[in-house]
């Protein structure tokens, strides 16, 4: 089965955004904005490596 270069990372962002949530979700004091950075960051990286695809191949 082939996987997509862009949903691939997509999907092991996602889970190493999840381990790390557990953790910001035990510091009361962290930053309310955190979790929209790194989704920002997961956004980002996911269309980079989609840019590389042509319209075809959707």
């Amino acid at each position: 089965m082939y996987i997509p270069r862009s949903i691939l990372v997509l999907l092991v962002i996602a889970y190493l955004l999840f381990l790390v949530s557990i953790d910001w979700i035990n510091q009361p004091e962290g930053t309310w904005y955190r979790p929209f950075l790194i989704g920002l960051l997961i956004v980002l990286v996911a269309s980079w490596a989609h840019r590389e695809r042509d319209s075809d191949e959707l």
